[in-house]
């Protein structure tokens, strides 16, 4: 067979897409993945080094974690056959559209958001159906219930707090839409301790919603790709007849575990990065730009010196995510939330392109 005849067997769904991709630059002050910039203490690695040497690599991980769906359950506040855990929320969501998808119900996605989950609705062969945002980026209820009304019984995926812009669904907004829709509501809460409403409580009333977290943001373990969903037992059930086995490794699950044990330390920066957080908003806002308001660790910005301000902050060794390709984020900048000592570099950078 020849190269072109393989490539045209591969599924059109996937051949038609653009590949998520990050283009990777080495810089001293990297605020372009909205990761947590606190590394564990050194103390807790040692202890994790410490298991992995005695522990036998020739053996297989639990098949099911029980003692870790027993701790993220205490750490949510629902029973451990409420949860799976997996490989990243990535691979949660993979998960979900595998079991909850059809090929003549396409997934509803408010746009701007995390780009992965068009990649996966089309890649399971569902496709998707966009509800935008309003004009200040905020989500429009309306619409999101009129998208509802049209398909009832599809997933609707929505992140809260929302990744690329910091828009949160409150409380009353996440009732209503429940409220209206028949078919799976996938709940992507990434960014949820650093703010915005927790809906894992609602998940007892509710059996078609599934809330997925992570501990890449809040826990500081983006390399450690540990990501869980929560849903009523019996849905569950269900959706992990389609998870791979033995999906976590020995080392990542043994990990998770440990990050919950001393999540006492590991959240200690939690409200420090709100705090600043709030302070660099407050500075930004008086930059000719619009800062929009976010719940999350990172601030979204638009100015019509986007790539200007994007180069000047690079030569100045400090990465900042370019989002102007996203729907409605035309001349947008994302900018993670990093140290007190990196969002100063930040600070100064930015004063000296505008002379404050």
């Amino acid at each position: 067979m020849k190269l072109p005849e393989a490539l045209d067997l591969i599924n059109p769904a996937v051949k038609t897409q653009k590949a998520y991709h990050l283009e990777r630059r080495e810089v001293p002050v990297k605020l372009n993945q909205n990761e947590n910039p606190f590394d564990w203490p050194q103390s807790i690695k040692e202890e994790i080094g410490k298991f992995c040497v005695d522990r036998p690599w020739n053996r297989y991980p639990p098949f099911i974690p029980d003692e870790l769906r027993a701790q993220l359950g205490e750490y949510i506040g629902l029973p451990a056959e409420c949860i799976i855990a997996g490989n990243g929320s990535n691979e949660m969501l993979l998960v979900l559209l595998l079991a909850l998808a059809k090929k003549d119900e396409p997934v509803i996605l408010c746009q701007p958001t995390f780009t992965v989950y068009h990649l996966l609705a089309e890649g399971v062969g569902a496709g998707s159906e966009t509800v935008f945002l309003d004009s200040a980026l905020q989500f429009d209820l309306d619409a999101m219930l009129a998208a509802s009304a049209q398909r009832p019984r599809a997933p609707f995926i929505i992140c809260s707090p929302n990744n690329p812009t910091g828009t949160e669904l409150d409380e009353t907004q996440l009732r209503k839409i429940l409220a209206a829709h028949k078919g799976f509501l996938i709940l992507d809460q990434a960014y949820v301790e650093f703010g915005g409403f927790s809906a894992v409580p609602l998940v007892n009333e509710h059996p078609n919603l599934i809330v997925t977290r992570t501990f890449s943001k809040a826990f500081a373990g983006a390399g450690l790709r540990i990501g869980y969903m929560a849903g009523q037992a019996e849905v569950i059930a269900q959706i992990n007849k389609i998870k791979l086995p033995y999906n976590i490794n020995f080392f990542s699950e043994y990990v998770a575990r440990t990050a919950l044990t001393h999540r006492g330390e590991l959240s200690a920066g939690i409200d420090l990065l709100i705090r600043e957080r709030d302070t660099l908003a407050a500075f930004l806002a008086e930059l000719p730009c619009t800062v929009f308001p976010s719940s999350a660790n990172f601030i979204l910005i638009r100015t019509d010196r986007k790539q200007e301000i994007f180069e000047t902050l690079l030569a100045d060794g400090i990465l900042v995510r370019d989002v102007a390709s996203y729907p409605k984020l035309e001349n947008c900048l994302r900018i993670s939330i990093g140290s007190p000592e990196e969002n100063n570099l930040l600070k100064q950078s930015l004063r000296r392109l505008f002379g404050r």
